[in-house]
């Protein structure tokens, strides 16, 4: 497992988590029938490709910037808006960290779609876990969700990094509060989205699995998806 990608990351299988809110968004927006989610590294890249079909959609600072359609916040993300939609997505930490990963078979995780996300992993006999982090610097509730996919995977070789995160995984009683007394979280707070933190801290609220097929994240389905 890796915590925070400073380098490259080369390995046949990799989940990518960014609990507070990329991935959340990437499993909200597709549970929500949109057809693909690009993650790109700039607000100018996402804007050079707005289209009709497209929503331009992502954050800088954690609001929406200039121009865009929808911001980073997963109940942006309705059937109303996102339906039949392609989705462009630029985040602060999320898509920086894909850009860092080199992997044949690349899932998006969060608490929202964890029991999907550990059945896919069944399948493989080794996987690493990348937390995107904030601001290059450990991030609390990615670490936390690492901690649940080890353990509820039962992953036999452990790194120390996946056995520190499962520790703190099996350490925590609420993973509403862990996400509040995060620092992002208490950021989020900060600015007025505490109804996303509760909603990014739902356990198994989309049973479905984002996988990138090199250029977009889209939908594979693991059984009837919920809804928000």
């Amino acid at each position: 497992m890796i915590f925070v990608p400073k380098q490259k990351i080369k390995s046949h299988v990799c989940v990518l988590i960014d609990v507070l809110r990329a991935t959340s968004v990437i499993v909200t927006a597709l549970a929500n029938g949109a057809v693909s989610v690009k993650p790109v590294s700039s607000v100018r890249a996402a804007l050079s490709e707005k289209a009709s079909d497209v929503l331009v959609c992502g954050e800088r600072k954690s609001v929406k910037p200039k121009g865009f359609d929808l911001g980073n916040s997963p109940y942006e993300y309705s059937k109303e808006k996102v339906a039949n939609k392609k989705i462009i997505l630029t985040t602060t930490n999320g898509t920086r960290a894909l850009e860092k990963i080199e992997c044949e078979i690349l899932y998006a995780a969060s608490f929202l779609n964890l029991s999907a996300v550990v059945r896919e992993l069944e399948r493989h006999d080794h996987f690493t876990v990348v937390c995107s982090g904030q601001s290059g610097e450990i991030a609390l509730e990615d670490v936390l969700c690492a901690g649940a996919i080890v353990t509820m995977s039962g992953a036999k070789e452990k790194t120390d990094s996946a056995l520190i995160a499962e520790s703190i995984w099996k350490c925590s009683d609420s993973v509403f509060r862990s996400l509040c007394e995060s620092g992002h979280g208490r950021e989020l707070i900060e600015k007025g989205f505490l109804k996303d933190i509760e909603y990014c801290s739902r356990i198994d609220l989309h049973p479905i699995v984002p996988v990138f097929d090199g250029t977009c994240f889209r939908l594979r389905k693991t059984g009837r998806s919920q809804q928000a």
